[in-house]
């Protein structure tokens, strides 16, 4: 349900200039019309295509901001859908509800939004996503995915830009987990690489054949358990772009945005040959209806599902979540990966040889020491364990006037009770 603030609406100059402003961000094409006359606002602009296919989809946009619509008109060139009253059963003043018209005409194609009186937060909100699903629509041919990604901050791991840095990751980058990476060999890499093997299978053994590849995967995990770098890992092996999209991208503090910012990174990610998506803590994206929601991330959660039904039939693209709170994803979603891979933490052995990547100074057996003070660390914790030696180090050598070598054993020790209480 909307909150207080979102109910409470915007006068008709600073709405107009809000609009304008937001638009202005995004595009140097015509911005819309605003007028207000005889106490209605009218916001119209042209677009070069007003296909129904796009009219559809820019329903999905309006209903990620405006939750019950009516169709008013639907006849051919001309299409108009209208806002219902928040109690759907409540027809009074029905017609002074925003709507959204679209003309599709030999001479022109247009887009009108009028409303009543003024608009409200979430109304502006739905202008300013109408007029950029358009633009984007327009435009989208002329730009690349990663450039429409960038607008969001979303970040793309690219294997080919890495390996001519030199920068390039394999499984050796994480020691120990053999058993995960079998799991993430049989489910993810192999299928990326040999799509058509699967199908030919399928052919073989089912009465309607249907794709057996997976569309999407859970890594789930204690932070720092090293979900992030193998998905890296397997964008490396695949040698496909990895979509990195952090929770803080996508979440906004207006009613609606999150959704359709997260709607923007799947169609913009849809553009690539081949890709994976990785949701990072997607518990936070999309919690679990039965103990309660708000309104704004139902909306969410409908989006994502929606998207991950969209992604299925695209061999070359599967969607990573990442949690450490499993239990806290709603059902719904849990349906919706093929799998769930869990990263537990280091036992004695991997810390061991997690340690061998960041202390080869010290032998085996003084690693091994090491790690059995280290029971319940993450990979990432017994890195920063060991940058937290190693500075302490440097800078004894540096006020000491002390030769420069590597860090002894004995400092190891000294330093792990003073770490874990830190």
């Amino acid at each position: 349900m909307p909150t207080e603030i979102e109910k409470k609406s915007i006068d008709f100059l600073t709405a107009k200039e809000s609009i304008l402003k937001e638009l202005g961000k995004i595009t140097e094409n015509k911005l819309p019309q605003i007028s207000f006359e005889k106490n209605e606002i009218k916001i119209s602009f042209p677009v070069l295509n007003l296909s129904k296919e796009l009219i559809f989809d820019c329903i999905k946009v309006i209903k990620n901001h405006i939750e019950n619509l009516r169709i008013h008109t639907f006849e051919s060139g001309f299409y108009s859908f209208q806002a219902l009253n928040e109690n759907i059963f409540d027809t009074k003043n029905l017609l002074d509800n925003i709507r959204f018209r679209f003309f599709n005409t030999a001479k022109e194609n247009l887009v009108e939004i009028s409303k009543k009186g003024e608009l409200f937060p979430n109304e502006v909100l739905v202008v300013i996503a109408i007029y950029q699903f358009f633009n984007s629509t327009q435009t989208k041919n002329s730009l690349s995915p990663r450039e429409l990604l960038s607008k969001l901050g979303i970040q793309v791991y690219d294997p080919i830009e890495e390996e001519l840095r030199g920068n390039i990751l394999d499984f050796t980058h994480i020691a120990g987990y053999e058993s995960v990476k079998q799991e993430i060999i049989e489910s993810i890499i192999l299928p990326l690489k040999n799509p058509q093997a699967f199908d030919e299978i399928a052919k073989y053994t089912r009465k309607f054949p249907t794709q057996n590849r997976p569309r999407a995967i859970l890594f789930e995990g204690d932070p720092g358990v090293g979900k992030t770098t193998m998905a890296k890992i397997v964008a490396c092996q695949c040698k496909i772009p990895m979509v990195y999209v952090p929770v803080e991208s996508i979440l906004s503090k207006y009613y609606g945005e999150s959704s359709q910012n997260l709607a923007y990174v799947f169609d913009a990610v849809s553009l690539f040959p081949a890709s994976l998506i990785f949701l990072d803590e997607i518990d936070s994206l999309a919690g679990n209806r039965e103990d309660g929601m708000f309104e704004a991330t139902r909306n969410l959660l409908s989006v994502l599902l929606r998207k991950l039904d969209g992604f299925e039939g695209k061999p070359t693209t599967i969607t990573l979540g990442a949690t450490n709170r499993k239990q806290d994803l709603d059902r719904a979603l849990l349906s919706r990966f093929d799998k769930s891979i869990y990263f537990p933490l280091p036992n004695l052995e991997e810390r061991t040889a997690i340690l061998g990547n960041y202390a080869i100074q010290l032998t085996e057996v003084e690693r091994r020491e090491i790690s059995s003070h280290l029971e319940g660390f993450s990979g990432r914790k017994i890195k920063d364990f060991c940058d937290y030696v190693e500075r302490k180090w440097t800078s004894k050598v540096i006020q000491e006037n002390l030769e420069l070598k590597p860090p002894p054993f004995s400092l190891y020790i000294e330093s792990v009770l003073i770490f874990k209480n830190k």
